[in-house]
């Protein structure tokens, strides 16, 4: 997958990038933008970018680059421009969130952004994961109409500026409950990234876990995802030294006090 990461980044600054949809099933990230504004002759389109990473992969970059990872080379502006340009209020107008799913084998993995400080809403069932990673592996890659049957408007979510998040059941955010997509504010945009998982095929959503955060400024082009760094091994074992010696200490001062 790092190598088809490579690639995109080489053919967008070559600026080779195709601008049709291609329909793929995939396992990676997939980060989308969509303007289904009814209202804007020209403005409803989709485009869609491979991130061409799974979140497993992605969150262990970040962690062993202090805590981010920078996917600014993958974002086309002249795409971009293509597919909203008819609007001239794009950056205020566009959604964009991340979707990323699997369910080849177990455990079966639904990944998606959330607005900041929004929790999830709780899956009642398993099958709602496979419904909707089901969706985010069927989303088609590129800039098209937002009427495909196969795109991200359909698949995921509806653009939160037209009426609110209304997607059909079977799409994403239709499953889940939760918009996986937010509404650009003058190009600037961040979201959570989430995690569910079932265990079997007929096993139980196991719960939400936030994985990390996209943060997003067409402004510049810029596309970051960031983590909490884990700690390195050296310095788990200070921290755990150093509460040895406290918890030490403690007790001598508790059994002088007792003496």
């Amino acid at each position: 997958m790092r190598t088809k990461l490579y690639k995109a980044a080489l053919l967008t600054v070559l600026g080779l990038s195709s601008m049709a949809a291609s329909a793929q099933s995939t396992t990676d990230l997939l980060l989308g933008f969509n303007d289904n504004n009814s209202g804007i002759p020209g403005a409803e389109n989709d485009y869609v970018i491979d991130l061409g990473l799974n979140a497993a992969t992605l969150v262990a970059d970040a962690n062993a680059n202090s805590g981010t990872y920078n996917l600014s080379s993958l974002f086309n502006p002249t795409i971009f421009n293509t597919a909203f340009g008819a609007d001239t209020n794009a950056l205020n107008h566009v959604d964009a969130g991340v979707v990323g799913g699997f369910t080849g084998s177990n455990p079966k993995l639904l990944y998606q952004t959330v607005a900041v400080n929004v929790t999830p809403s709780v899956l009642t069932s398993g099958g709602m994961i496979n419904t909707a990673a089901n969706a985010a592996q069927g989303v088609a890659i590129g800039e098209y109409g937002s009427s495909a049957s196969s795109g991200w408007t359909a698949l995921v979510s509806y653009n939160e500026a037209v009426g609110g998040n209304t997607p059909s059941g079977s799409s994403v955010s239709g499953t889940t409950g939760t918009s996986a997509v937010g509404l650009l504010s003058s190009g600037i945009l961040s979201m959570n990234l989430w995690e569910n998982q079932r265990n079997s095929a007929t096993g139980p959503a196991i719960g939400w876990v936030e994985e990390g955060s996209f943060n997003i400024n067409l402004n510049t082009g810029s596309v970051i995802f960031s983590v909490t760094p884990a700690p390195e091994p050296s310095t788990c074992s200070l921290l755990g030294g150093a509460g040895l010696l406290v918890l030490l200490f403690r007790r001598k001062i508790i059994n002088r006090k007792n003496a």
